[in-house]
């Protein structure tokens, strides 16, 4: 498993036969960098004429150059960038912007990384690849896969002398180059794969707005939908272990097309095994999202947390035009107690993207593999469930209860029967407990006090909801016959850090 995308096989179907050269830490615009360790320099604008010079003189226009790192100290540097010979790309450093990611199109680089790759086998940075210099779980990562392997690091950001074992690290700060980019080899020319995945496709931008077009859809949303599914087939073999819940399986199930934010993946936590084995598990499964992705142009990978119970990454996708979408695979362990084989079913349907190009443009569908949705998800009553959970208890809701209200109404429009109410409760009384397990295995004991004192709020809230909504709220919380209610006072009366054997021991009462 590589946490660190290889971009020599996209660079040789883009630009084969190309040479590749790499420079690190130009400071464009840095005023005070001509005191510090370019004193040759008597003013920024004569450093400007050599970098310039030495790069064109060097770079043509057909070869790839690839800066790593702290390009600019300004925003505005478009006339530096146009004045650069080659194909050029950027892993950002730590003085260069993050919204580059987003805005890299009209900027002038085909491709910026926040993260570093790979070149080849090869790993390029803009910090040297030493495990432990930073608090930051990619590099972290990025830095121990580079220790176990036989490859070179070229990296910038050491404007002197550096100490780093040589045959391991290559520095190309330009100070280290003489301001003349290192050529570090050719792309060669590599075949289009057959039924190749349709997003690597030249059409993959064109083909979005068309299909946004024709079903009225923000292009975003359906984006976000095609790298869900292709996520999704990745863990296919994984299927009987996990379920899907959230706003993206309400935009599969019913049709409800918010700008979801990310896929909730739940794998059930099974006690015969252990702990470790269980985390191992999830592991596995969100390494095999993360990797399906990893190496698709246009792709920024990262992990946003890795607890033991939890884990998120996050993806990053920009193209040409440009389109973007922030999505995130957010994954937990959940207790196995709290659920009933009832509580699931598999659904499988195409993306609204292959779905529109199937009576569009078909021909496409034959050349091209595209993602189909095929996952466990919850029923009616489950997604519901999760919803009035969320509306009763997360803690400083503020406006987003109008959403989940919004998304209530349209499962009672759309799936809900008013005869399941007794599962209602169930479910609703079981989530609940889940909840309690979720919060404490991250150690967010505030929230849950927060839980423990949240009823007294319950009347306050009832007076916003819709009718509907609110019968049916007050049908789970019935005093006179609502078992919630009871295993709700026994979550109250014990301290906070007692909560998880309290609602893993109730679980077990339920079942």
């Amino acid at each position: 498993m590589s946490f660190c995308q290889d971009i020599y096989d996209m660079l040789c179907k883009k630009y084969p036969n190309s040479a590749i050269y790499l420079i690190s830490d130009h400071h464009f615009c840095h005023n005070n960098i001509i005191y510090y360790t370019r004193t040759e320099f008597s003013s920024v604008e004569e450093m400007h004429q050599c970098i310039i010079k030495e790069h064109n003189q060097t770079i043509g226009e057909d070869d790839i150059v690839i800066f790593l790192g702290d390009f600019c100290f300004k925003n505005s540097f478009m006339r530096v960038l146009d004045s650069l010979n080659g194909h050029k790309y950027l892993i950002l450093g730590n003085h260069d912007q993050p919204y580059l990611v987003k805005n890299y199109p009209t900027l002038g680089f085909e491709g910026v990384y926040k993260t570093p790759v790979k070149l080849d086998g090869d790993f390029l940075s803009h910090e040297p690849l030493v495990e432990g210099e930073r608090s930051d779980i990619q590099f972290d990562l990025i830095a121990k896969e580079f220790a176990k392997v036989s490859a070179m690091n070229y990296h910038g950001h050491i404007h002197t002398e550096d100490r780093l074992d040589p045959s391991k690290y290559t520095n190309v700060t330009c100070e280290a180059l003489h301001y003349k980019p290192l050529l570090v080899g050719h792309t060669k020319e590599i075949e289009k794969p057959v039924n190749d995945h349709f997003i690597n496709a030249d059409a993959f931008a064109s083909e979005l707005v068309n299909v946004a077009n024709q079903i009225h859809l923000n292009p975003r949303i359906i984006l976000k939908d095609y790298l869900y599914a292709y996520m999704l087939e990745a863990i296919n073999h994984y299927q009987k272990q996990f379920f899907i819940q959230g706003s993206y399986g309400l935009y599969k199930k019913y049709g409800f097309a918010s700008d979801f934010s990310d896929i909730d993946i739940s794998m059930l936590y099974h006690p015969e095994i252990s702990k470790n084995a269980n985390i191992a598990r999830m592991k596995k499964l969100v390494d095999s999202a993360y990797e399906s992705l990893k190496d698709i142009d246009g792709i920024n990978l990262s992990f946003y947390k890795r607890y033991s119970s939890l884990r998120i990454f996050e993806a990053i996708y920009t193209s040409k035009n440009p389109y973007f979408a922030k999505c995130y695979m957010d994954a937990n362990l959940v207790p196995l107690d709290a659920y009933r084989d009832s509580d699931f079913y598999l659904y499988e349907g195409q993306t609204s993207m292959g779905k529109c190009l199937s009576k569009t443009n078909p021909s496409l569908l034959e050349e091209y593999h595209f993602p189909v949705f095929k996952s466990n998800v919850i029923i009616p009553e489950a997604d519901m469930a999760n919803l009035l959970l969320q509306l009763l208890f997360q803690v400083d809701i503020g406006n987003k209860k109008w959403v989940i209200i919004k998304k209530l109404q349209y499962i009672f429009a759309t799936k809900y029967d008013k005869k399941n109410i007794d599962k209602l409760r169930d479910i609703f009384t079981r989530f609940f407990l889940r909840n309690i397990c979720l919060l404490h295995a991250m150690n967010r004991l505030d929230e849950i006090r927060y839980i423990q004192e949240c009823l007294d709020h319950v009347p306050e809230l009832l007076n916003i909801l819709p009718d509907n909504i609110k019968n049916v709220m007050r049908l789970i919380l019935d005093s006179d016959s609502s078992e919630f209610l009871d295993i709700f006072a026994e979550i109250a009366k014990v301290d906070a850090h007692d909560t998880l054997s309290k609602s893993n021991e109730l679980i077990k009462v339920l079942k």
